[in-house]
């Protein structure tokens, strides 16, 4: 296909594509994304990173969704919850030691799950994906 069809089956200026061939520039992101939507049968991981096939359908047999990924250990953010009992008894006198216990703390693991994944595009659209849902 010459490279002024190819611009325009993917929908963008003919130039674009020329300054790609010629190693001017590397593909944008939105050449790229408007290559895969023009040819869907063609794997994205092959177009961005030249490994395994071309062909979309032998390369996905099972899309993973990212509601699938369980993560192996806890992430650092506020999963844990700190809760500490008080043991001290009584207020110390100025006479008495005034060295006092310090509190024992607990760490529990509180699960969370992923609820809703809002997607904002470019033309000012969004798309909302949640666990629900299946495409």
């Amino acid at each position: 296909m010459p490279p002024a069809k190819f611009a325009q089956v993917i929908g963008t200026a003919p130039a674009i594509i020329s300054h790609i061939l010629n190693g001017r520039n590397n593909p944008s992101l939105e050449v790229v994304q408007k290559i895969l939507t023009a040819f869907p049968s063609i794997n994205p991981d092959w177009l961005l990173f030249g490994s395994g096939s071309i062909d979309r359908e032998t390369a996905q047999s099972r899309q993973t969704s990212l509601f699938d990924i369980k993560p192996d250990t806890p992430s650092k953010s506020d999963n844990y919850i700190e809760k500490s009992e008080d043991k001290r008894s009584t207020q110390p006198t100025l006479k008495e030691d005034v060295s006092l216990p310090q509190p024992e703390i607990r760490i529990e693991y509180r699960e969370k799950t992923v609820k809703k994944i809002t997607a904002y595009y470019s033309d000012m659209t969004f798309e909302e994906f949640s666990p629900n849902e299946q495409k």
